[in-house]
């Protein structure tokens, strides 16, 4: 029988953060060990309005990625258009939204387009950045809609530069809820139990392997 989404319990807010972090090892050699972060933010209603993964690898430095939604998309691609089309090989953008981990080296950062920058057309639909930098790979997605993406890695995790490495990273289903969710970063899948306020989830990515967690909400102001 197919389910369908709970009506609102007056009095109930599942508002807040939504997280869990744990410990595990990974395949080597030698096998070391890691800490995965996981977290989701959601609305008074359940509506998802953002989420991220983190992988802390003491080894090798580590991956994450995530994914935030804003409510002034438009103009911030239209800023950072007008920015890049003054300096088309790379400029100082003001990109606030990617919460890098303490590995990660703090440094201004200069973005280029891979991908919707046109001069053809004023109206960009997409806007899909890189940092010129040489070492750590960092991409950042932004959409007129709000929705705004962005995905880091470590030079032992990097595939290579100059290539989008972010929409197989990032692809929650529309109308994503706390309620059941489906592959919102990498392959983080799951659903809300309302009686205990847990949500119950699988993540495969971005080792590959897959984890069974829990994650317990931190209430919103």
């Amino acid at each position: 029988m197919e389910r369908t989404a709970p009506t609102s319990t007056p009095g109930l807010s599942v508002a807040g953060r939504w997280q869990s972090e744990f410990s595990k090892t990974l395949a080597g050699p030698p096998p070391s060990p890691a800490v995965k972060n996981v977290f989701i933010e959601t609305d008074s209603e359940g509506a998802i309005l953002a989420a991220g993964v983190l992988l802390t690898d003491p080894a090798r430095g580590g991956v994450g990625a995530g994914y935030r939604i804003m409510p002034d998309g438009r103009r911030r691609v239209d800023e950072i258009a007008a920015l890049l089309a003054e300096n088309p090989q790379g400029a100082s953008l003001p990109i606030d939204f990617i919460p890098y981990p303490a590995w990660v080296p703090k440094r201004a950062r200069v973005w280029r387009a891979l991908e919707g920058q046109s001069r053809k057309s004023a109206n960009i639909r997409y806007l899909l950045l890189e940092s010129v930098e040489d070492d750590y790979v960092v991409q950042a997605g932004i959409n007129p809609s709000g929705f705004l993406s962005y995905a880091f890695f470590s030079p032992s995790y990097a595939s290579g530069r100059g290539v989008d490495s972010l929409s197989g990273v990032i692809h929650p289903e529309p109308g994503s809820s706390l309620y059941r969710f489906h592959n919102l970063v990498w392959d983080l899948s799951g659903e809300a139990d309302f009686l205990s306020m847990e949500v119950h989830a699988t993540l495969s990515g971005p080792e590959g392997l897959p984890d069974r967690l829990t994650l317990r909400r931190r209430p919103g102001p």
